[in-house]
């Protein structure tokens, strides 16, 4: 028997022990308070029904999926969309032009040659981590696309199945009234 707020060891169908009222609840979930009796002292009871989770958060299992270059590709994305990125570049950039201008020993006179070598690599490596991030949502994207028309079949198919039954039990009631 689980307790309301245990951890649900399995995923399936649970039943409560004071009005029988059943509930599903998914592995690692807390056990809840019936719905029915509203009483937080019930407990669960474990059926013989189990249920399969369709749908999932593609984007979370892909997260545990990345890889190093993904990770890295991801911080420096996330870093370089924010203003805290061109905060550093405007001072970076203000006091290279300001010592090769105004310094005593400049490494690096006008037309700051040095200084629009290192701003076009960087643009590069910008690009490139920029690319690998999209490249990855991209992926995640068309995941979730395949997942939604799985999901949406599935329903259409159920949804079906339940039109169908409903035309059958207003027969049968047509008949019953029929015959009556």
């Amino acid at each position: 028997m689980i307790k309301v707020g245990e951890v649900v060891p399995e995923s399936r169908i649970y039943k409560c022990t004071r009005c029988k009222n059943v509930s599903a609840f998914s592995q690692g979930e807390r056990a809840s308070p019936c719905v029915e009796c509203n009483s937080e002292t019930v407990g669960w009871e474990p059926t013989r029904k189990t249920f399969l989770i369709v749908s999932h958060d593609v984007a979370k299992e892909y997260q545990k999926r990345r890889t190093l270059t993904d990770k890295i590709a991801d911080g420096v994305n996330s870093f370089c969309g924010h203003m805290y990125f061109v905060y550093v570049h405007i001072l970076w950039f203000g006091w290279w032009i300001w010592h090769n201008v105004t310094g005593i020993e400049p490494f690096d006179p006008f037309p700051f040659g040095f200084l629009t070598l290192i701003v076009s690599l960087e643009a590069i490596l910008l690009a490139t981590f920029i690319l690998i991030s999209q490249n990855r949502q991209s992926e995640i994207t068309a995941l979730r696309s395949q997942l939604d028309y799985q999901v949406n079949l599935e329903s259409e198919k159920k949804v079906t199945e339940l039109l169908v039954n409903q035309k059958r039990i207003l027969e049968l009631l047509e008949k019953k009234k029929g015959s009556d």
